[in-house]
């Protein structure tokens, strides 16, 4: 993939530091009912931690920018660590949801601090395919994991599995801590500030991408429904899979070939490939019929991301970066919960055909927001500061350090 070795390790490490935060909800449900007995509480409990993630990210995400990455991803592991720890035998439903809602405050922003720190240690030329490599990971880890959660709760049960997950994500976390370089910014970005068309760029990737999560949060419910619907509701887990396999197809299209065109250009196709993709998954009876509409609507799911990614590196100064995807996790989380919840009342009421409209009329609405608004998403190749910071590494060969985020 022609990317810097240390890049790379750092993409496999944060891969390996998200699993316990990507499988947290769904072991946070079954921990939740098989402690409490409740499947209230546990998606209340559920809930809490979403909600505490898009609290913080930001915020967590600023202080990487201030402090540098690794005390703030050091001790935000340590205190994530513990309310696992915590959520393990928690068995009163009150101190359940609250460790819950802390484990999702203290989210180390690995995710965050990484895909910043790409953005200074891999080549302009070789950026986007560097996104596209970490998005292929983050599919691998949505493909591997509910199998992992499956192959734990044999063994081990919901409690077991959590903390095997929460020792293997704390080992990557240690890693990608080591892999960072201490200080936030150097002098020269510390010195930089948002110029105004950037401040628009992210204003308009904002509001995409809670269309865009608006229709992910609708997928997670309706996929189950439709499975339960047609009389084959075990196969729900089949159907997540081959979407997820799409999307880590298409991202492994995108980390072989490039990205062709502009940012800004690939951005507005792959959020309209998304738009009209949806539009099939309203048609299949059957599950194999889904299946297949869903591995079509997934292709371009790996690629929107990288491209997201790539394109708000290169709109943001490196000192303001590692927040900047915080808020985009911010908006994620705000997202996925309109999703969830509108798509599951229309489903309720209407069934689960027209519950699929959710999904196209949020990225509907997505692409037209990101085409309205397509000026402030032309951008120079070059990332802000980025031509300065990564001219040093290529000289150097493959071995380099740089800067943080969040």
């Amino acid at each position: 993939m022609n990317l810097p070795r240390r890049a790379s390790l750092l993409i496999v490490l944060m891969t390996v530091a998200q699993l316990p935060v990507a499988m947290r909800q769904l072991l946070v449900v079954l921990l939740g009912h098989e402690n409490t007995g409740s499947f209230a509480t546990a998606g209340v409990a559920s809930a809490g931690c979403g909600i505490g993630l898009a609290v913080t990210a930001p915020l967590v995400g600023r202080l990487l920018g201030r402090l540098g990455n690794r005390p703030v991803l050091l001790t935000t592991g340590a205190v994530h660590l513990v309310t696992l720890l915590g959520l393990a035998v928690a068995t009163n439903p009150v101190a359940f949801v609250a460790l819950a809602t802390a484990a999702g405050l203290s989210t180390p922003p690995v995710l965050g601090s990484g895909r910043a720190q790409l953005a200074r240690m891999v080549p302009s030329p070789a950026l986007s395919r560097a996104y596209a490599v970490n998005a292929v990971g983050q599919e691998v880890l949505y493909v591997g994991g509910p199998l992992a959660v499956t192959l734990s709760l044999l063994v081990s049960g919901p409690a077991g599995a959590l903390l095997t997950f929460a020792a293997i994500g704390t080992a990557g976390l240690v890693g990608t801590a080591a892999v960072v370089p201490y200080r936030a910014v150097d002098d020269r970005s510390a010195e930089s500030r948002p110029t105004t068309s950037g401040r628009a760029t992210r204003r308009t990737m904002l509001s995409t991408h809670v269309g865009y999560m608006a229709a992910i949060g609708g997928m997670w419910v309706l996929v189950p429904a439709f499975a339960t619907t047609v009389g084959h509701p075990d196969q729900a887990g089949l159907l997540v899979t081959v979407w997820s396999v799409g999307s880590l197809a298409g991202g492994l299209l995108l980390a072989r070939r490039g990205r062709p065109g502009s940012p800004g250009g690939a951005y507005l196709a792959l959020v309209g490939t998304l738009a009209v993709t949806s539009l099939a998954l309203l048609l299949p009876r059957t599950v194999p019929q889904m299946a297949v509409a869903l591995a079509v609507f997934g292709l371009a799911l790996a690629p929107f991301l990288a491209v997201t990614d790539e394109l708000l590196a290169r709109s943001t100064p490196a000192p303001q970066l590692a927040e900047a995807y915080g808020w985009l996790q911010t908006a994620g989380q705000i997202g996925l919960a309109v999703g969830s919840a509108t798509s599951g009342a229309i489903t309720d009421h209407f069934g689960n055909t027209p519950g699929f409209l959710v999904v196209s009329a949020a990225l509907v609405l997505a692409s037209a927001i990101a085409l309205t608004r397509r000026r402030t998403l032309r951008l120079p190749e070059a990332p802000p500061e980025a031509t300065a910071a990564t001219e040093p590494v290529a000289a150097a060969g493959r071995g380099f350090v740089r800067d943080d985020a969040g």
